[in-house]
């Protein structure tokens, strides 16, 4: 009975402790001071999170993957390294001063709505992205997006910065159109 009593007392402690688990972003804003926010040109609730750490890129990527596992880490590159979590992206990019890092935490939403494709050159590839971003061929579909709206699109932090507005107009990818009613689709 007391071997119940204590397994018993070990599950609820186990699913106590399960919802109490942070969020990459839960990490970054408990460490680094918040800079900027840059909201989505398509979504409101989509945002790109920008924070400042006066630490450089490796140091600031082991100590959050020691916290949280990232699904994808690309290699660090010409000052950039990008880590993928479930809900977010997390871009590390040197700031003006390179001893420094911006840690910019966007959700899936606002990097498949706004970003450039041409930002992740060299750091994911393509099939990745698609996968992450839950589009096939997000790459050309998003480049050709980004042409007819003038290069509005969201080209990182370090480049475009808070007065990034983007193209208003609705990616053709972000859902499905389908349904309908009697009579449809036969």
């Amino acid at each position: 009975m007391k071997w119940l009593i204590g397994l018993l007392t070990a599950f609820i402690l186990l699913l106590s402790a399960c919802g109490i688990t942070k969020d990459i972003l839960e990490i970054v804003e408990g460490r680094y001071q918040l800079e900027d926010v840059v909201a989505s040109s398509v979504d409101s609730n989509d945002t790109s999170k920008v924070y400042l750490a006066e630490e450089d890129i490796p140091s600031v990527a082991t100590y959050l993957k020691e916290q949280i596992k990232p699904n994808e880490v690309s290699e660090l590159k010409e000052g950039k390294q990008i880590l993928v979590y479930d809900d977010y992206i997390v871009t590390l990019e040197e700031s003006d001063e390179p001893s420094n890092t911006l840690v910019e935490v966007a959700t899936v939403g606002f990097v498949r709505d706004n970003y450039q494709p041409d930002f992740f050159d060299g750091l994911l590839a393509y099939y990745i992205l698609d996968e992450i971003l839950d589009v096939d061929d997000w790459g050309k579909k998003q480049k050709n997006r980004c042409q007819s709206a003038s290069g509005n699109c969201y080209g990182g932090y370090g480049s475009t910065g808070g007065s990034y507005k983007g193209p208003a107009t609705i990616p053709s990818f972000r859902g499905s159109n389908r349904g309908g009613g009697p009579g449809t689709g036969k």
